[in-house]
């Protein structure tokens, strides 16, 4: 598996995507991963930069807006980064996407796989990589690629910039799409390990959740949900805990499932209620969730240190990350990808995204779990090639 990463910050889209493109023109990517912010204001100009720089239209692009990006030269807040592959053909990559995940989650993820089902005529693909728009209940989303999608998906929810939900992009080939899912089916001798960290500590007693509509929790334990998370957590519910403070819902079906709820950024539904970034319901039990950013630095650095120890010899990297790990740190996630250079080197290529919510799989007993939507979290996708 050849690969290459690279970045820029140029103001200008048309600039900032030829000098990726011309980057990564140099293996001749099969697929190109694109993460950018949100600050460009010409997409068109922007994606014909991207492909004047490949030289030719023949390649999958696949991706989506951040809340910042990742390279293997810089973290930064304003930008575009991309991971390209070439596999030699041992890998051939589809690409479907599908509107209206806004108004229809389910309904617009089996458009998107019976898509791609068409393209595979019904083989069965290594890994699918998922992007979605943020502004749906990813907890819908999160039943489809659980229970009817038998390979690991991993991916997230595109992102907007900083405290802002107001708007994303969506890549697919030559479209930037918003209101739609994006997936990328990864068909043959792909090898690959999904890592993720989402070891964020209970606090509190659980409590059981007795109003709710969809992503909004209003009554908690007899109280109001923000009352609730007072309570448990021993200090007042403020707004600069929106994004961070999360509830980790303890009716899971699976082994080794664990499901993670952050509050959402400027989306309380009235005085009391929380709207949270997936789907709860009435009689779920939940526990408020805290974590600090030595935990999370911490924990990096031992996933990356596991990952490395397990003798996988990886050609690239993807990494989705949570907005709210950014905000809780100050903004500086530099230390995400400084940890996996610090265990596989700074040579690795590396993209990713700081994301409004993560998907994949967990690791537990030697297997990966059915696929979850996570918040809080980091996801590190490590690509390889031969068998898996």
């Amino acid at each position: 598996m050849r690969s290459k990463s690279a970045s820029s910050t140029n103001p200008d889209p048309y600039r900032a995507a030829l000098a990726i493109g011309e980057s990564l023109a140099e293996i001749a990517p099969e697929v190109v991963f694109l993460h950018t912010t949100v600050h460009y204001e010409d997409w068109h100009e922007f994606i014909e930069g991207l492909y004047d720089g490949l030289g030719h239209r023949d390649v999958r692009v696949v991706g989506a807006s951040g809340d910042g990006i990742h390279e293997a030269g810089r973290t930064v807040d304003v930008g575009a980064a991309a991971l390209g592959l070439n596999s030699a053909g041992r890998v051939r990559w589809h690409v479907a996407h599908a509107k209206g995940v806004k108004a229809g989650p389910e309904g617009a993820v089996r458009a998107a796989l019976e898509s791609l089902n068409q393209k595979l005529s019904g083989r069965k693909p290594a890994l699918y990589y998922f992007i979605s728009d943020f502004d749906t209940d990813a907890s819908r989303i999160e039943t489809v690629l659980r229970d009817e999608v038998d390979v690991p998906v991993v991916g997230g929810m595109a992102g907007d910039d900083n405290d802002r939900m107001d708007h994303c992009s969506l890549f697919c080939d030559g479209e930037r799409l918003d209101d739609a899912v994006v997936m990328l089916a990864a068909e043959g001798d792909l090898a690959f390990r999904v890592h993720i960290g989402n070891s964020i500590r209970p606090v509190g007693r659980p409590g059981r959740v007795q109003v709710a509509d969809g992503r909004t929790v209003h009554r908690i334990d007899g109280v109001d949900a923000t009352e609730f998370v007072a309570r448990e957590s021993g200090k007042p519910f403020l707004r600069a805990d929106q994004g961070i403070v999360t509830l980790a819902v303890l009716n899971t079906a699976g082994p080794g499932e664990k499901r993670l709820r952050a509050v959402a950024k400027d989306r309380g539904e009235g005085e009391g209620s929380l709207t949270l970034h997936g789907g709860i319901h009435t009689d779920d039990d939940v526990q408020v969730c805290v974590t600090s950013p030595q935990d999370l630095m911490q924990e990096v650095q031992a996933l990356a240190g596991e990952a490395a120890a397990s003798g996988f010899d990886p050609a690239a990297a993807l990494v989705v990350t949570c907005a709210g790990r950014k905000w809780l740190v100050g903004g500086n996630i530099r230390y995400e990808v400084d940890a996996v250079f610090g265990a596989f080197g700074r040579t690795l290529p590396l993209a990713g995204f700081a994301s409004f919510g993560e998907i994949g799989p967990l690791r537990h007993e030697g297997a990966y779990t059915r696929n979850l939507f996570h918040n809080m979290t980091f996801v590190l996708l490590l690509i390889g090639s031969g068998a898996r």
